[in-house]
């Protein structure tokens, strides 16, 4: 099904949150209505205007898939043994189409200091300071960027952002993460290369906020509330955004955690696809429970409340689980 995404043009909303500023501050503001929209329906949106340069974003790209074309047993030189960290090799689904990309994985700084100066390290044992300082640079715009995007999704709720945001779970309760995935097409022939459908596995993102970078040649799908999937295309210059799990759970499920997948076909013989996604996510100890503003006659109270860690273990035995938030953590 051919659809498209609500664009939000952060130009037109709030970048500064004072004192106890709240959705009936800005009742006339159209942006954000069609924010609280898109949160309410499909979890996902597109944003422009966020404060990104067009040649920044090509950089990093370049730099991106010019680490993608180092030989394998340079590029294995960053497998850590730590979940989520460093480069994972692509894994073929069980009919030999790629389900899952090769990716590199940085983790938040906080959980592993330097973790953009240790991996590329493995890569590039004499140095490549143009790429540890292009990622630096790219994840420290994208942190601010989700806070913003995570105060403004806040603020559509209706919500006091300075109350909510300097109080648990988020204050000091947010990591950011980056993991680059590349789909590379090696096929002889490109009659069949362009025949073959690459599916990547569906899911949806287990924390706060999304923001997604995707090259033109896109496949990103959504799966709707009705159970349609649906297509959407690249915007030059924009990223898309989605919600977690953990917001749709933290929101009272008032905001939507969608499933998505990747699916294409076409590549031609040594072409690739790039994207990178940035995850503002809990830490371990963050305990996730909707405030008592979101709770009322209307919305009883959905989720128990737990930590962020209750449900990482949780899905550590059972496995990942498909259309939001674990059905074990419903009250």
């Amino acid at each position: 099904m051919a659809s498209d995404l609500p664009v939000i043009d952060l130009s037109l909303l709030p970048s500064n949150f004072g004192e106890k500023q709240n959705f009936s501050d800005l009742d006339g503001n159209n942006e954000l209505k069609k924010l609280r929209e898109a949160c309410q329906e499909l979890g996902f949106f597109r944003i422009i205007n966020h404060g990104m340069e067009a040649a920044f974003i090509q950089k990093t790209d370049s730099l991106a898939r010019d680490m993608f074309s180092l030989a394998e047993e340079e590029k294995s030189r960053a497998i850590f043994p730590i979940f989520n960290t460093g480069y994972c090799p692509a894994d073929a689904g069980a009919d030999g189409k790629a389900s899952l990309p090769e990716n590199l994985v940085f983790p938040g700084e906080n959980a592993l200091p330097n973790s953009v100066d240790q991996i590329s390290a493995k890569l590039w044992p004499h140095g490549n300071n143009d790429f540890q300082q292009t990622v630096h640079k790219y994840n420290s715009h994208m942190t601010e960027v989700a806070h913003r995007i995570l105060k403004l999704v806040l603020l559509s709720l209706g919500l006091d952002v300075s109350k909510h945001y300097n109080s648990d779970p988020f204050g000091t309760s947010l990591q950011g993460w980056l993991r680059m995935n590349y789909y590379y097409n090696t096929k002889d022939e490109e009659e069949e290369a362009q025949n073959v459908q690459h599916i990547s596995k569906a899911h949806t993102d287990l924390g706060c906020v999304t923001i997604l970078y995707q090259d033109n040649v896109g496949g990103l799908q959504i799966r709707t509330k009705k159970g349609d999937w649906i297509n959407t295309k690249p915007l030059p210059g924009a990223f898309v955004v989605n919600l977690g799990d953990c917001l749709q759970m933290w929101s009272n499920c008032r905001y939507r955690s969608s499933e998505h997948r990747v699916v294409y076909q076409g590549l031609k013989k040594n072409q690739g696809r790039l994207s990178m996604a940035f995850f503002l996510d809990f830490i371990d100890k963050a305990e996730i429970r909707a405030p008592k503003e979101l709770i009322d006659e209307e919305h009883p109270q959905k989720y128990k409340t737990v930590k962020f860690s209750d449900i990482t273990s949780y899905l550590m035995q059972v496995g990942p689980t498909l259309g939001g938030p674990p059905s074990y953590f419903l009250l």
